[in-house]
């Protein structure tokens, strides 16, 4: 029988959590007020280039007023925001994700970090966005020369 694994199970069901919560958002007409930190590194986050050499292991985005084209699917999010008068499309996989506090309930979800597998065993199919992301150079890469 395999070891059960209680991490995995519980950054699971948090990673619903969050997705039911942006999903609600997407959907009503109120103003959330969401600070997001997520690990940039994993070749499935998309940021533009730009943003990556400023946050080259993590970054906190907030969605409160100055947010747009807000996208949930089963394995990650989308959503458009602005950065120094630029409006970006940001694209985060659920398991990139290291904390979501929500400050108007005070709600607050910790993750583990996770290791760079984790972006190995990203298995979506659907997930066919492009980035600008072709100078990127993944640490699997650089193990394999």
């Amino acid at each position: 029988m395999d070891k059960v694994s209680y991490k995995k199970s519980l950054n699971s069901a948090k990673f619903q959590v969050i997705k039911k919560a942006l999903t609600i958002i997407s959907c009503e007409s109120f103003t959330p007020h969401l600070e997001i930190l997520f690990f940039t590194y994993f070749n499935s986050v998309v940021i533009p280039n730009y943003l990556r050499k400023l946050h080259p292991t993590q970054m906190l985005i907030v969605l409160q007023h100055q947010f747009y084209n807000l996208k949930i699917f089963e394995d990650r999010f989308s959503v458009g925001l602005s950065f120094c008068g630029k409006q970006e499309q940001v694209t985060v996989p659920f398991f990139a994700i290291g904390k979501f506090y929500d400050k108007i309930s005070g709600d607050v979800l910790i993750f583990d970090k996770i290791s760079i597998d984790s972006d190995k065993e990203y298995k979506s199919e659907k997930y066919t966005e492009n980035s600008s992301n072709d100078s990127i150079i993944s640490i699997g890469q650089l193990r394999d020369k």
